[in-house]
């Protein structure tokens, strides 16, 4: 969501109650960087993950891909097909699978996915995951939150998520599983679903200071997120102020002079 405030408003308020007026408006929905995240792209099998240009298995029994839906515990969390994770090598490999995303540098990203299992995994399952420059599971790397499904029944499907800052124009984005069962034949394994990957915006606060002062304020964060205007919410074009933020505490802030008799609507973008 990207929050718009109307100039207009706050000058009217200003004159009736000395406060001023928020209105929110939907934004449009974000491109997910992950083109193949919800493994719905045929065809699908073992070793067989479509879209993901890194696929490399574990040492020794190596066992995932993609799945179609066929009841049960076998399920995906959205559409009809799944990854799932069921090698159990002897050694410290897992099975790993990657793909390239192409975020803006300082952009915050939310980087979402869903996992489940599909029966008891009880000996140290885990799947971990992780973004930056590097495809092995590597502690260089930024660690997001792992899957340890260590249950005496099947899990149902759960969102993993966290906010990344982007200090990357490129960078893999990687998952690393095992179901832990060390060599020993097992039909159970984690699954995967819907990864994205979505640019967001922090959060836009407006505070109006009696006779004529505008104040906005998001979080610092180091990110180019600019303040743009605009006469109307249906439009495509907006103009972004020439006014650079100060770096106010823990925030960013921007101060503009009321003008009366006139609308204007706010928002923050990243260029």
């Amino acid at each position: 969501m990207k929050l718009f405030f109307s100039e207009y408003a706050g000058a009217v308020a200003r004159k009736a109650a000395g406060v001023c007026v928020l209105s929110a408006g939907l934004a449009s929905a974000q491109t997910n960087l992950v083109d193949a995240g919800s493994f719905e792209i045929e065809p699908v099998g073992q070793n067989t993950f479509t879209g993901w240009p890194l696929v490399n298995g574990s040492s020794d029994y190596s066992d995932y891909g993609v799945a179609h839906v066929t009841g049960g515990n076998e399920m995906a969390d959205q559409g009809t097909n799944f990854a799932y994770f069921r090698g159990h090598p002897t050694d410290d490999s897992q099975d790993c699978l990657g793909t390239y995303v192409s975020p803006t540098v300082g952009g915050i990203y939310r980087i979402s996915y869903w996992e489940a299992t599909d029966g008891p995994l009880t000996n140290g399952a885990a799947l971990w995951a992780q973004i930056g420059s590097d495809y092995g599971l590597s502690s260089a790397d930024y660690a997001l939150p792992g899957f340890f499904p260590n249950s005496p029944t099947a899990l149902p499907y759960r969102e993993f998520s966290t906010n990344w800052i982007a200090t990357l124009s490129w960078a893999t984005l990687s998952f690393h599983g095992i179901n832990a069962t060390n060599g020993i034949t097992t039909t159970n394994g984690i699954l995967l679903d819907n990864v994205s990957m979505v640019l967001v915006y922090p959060a836009l606060k407006l505070v109006y200071t009696k006779p004529s002062l505008l104040s906005f304020t998001w979080p610092f964060t180091n990110s180019p997120y600019r303040l743009q205007s605009a006469a109307t919410l249906t439009t495509n074009t907006w103009a972004t102020l020439t006014n650079l933020p100060a770096n106010v505490g823990s925030n960013n802030q921007i101060l503009l002079g009321v003008s009366t008799n006139r609308v204007l609507f706010y928002r923050l973008t990243l260029p």
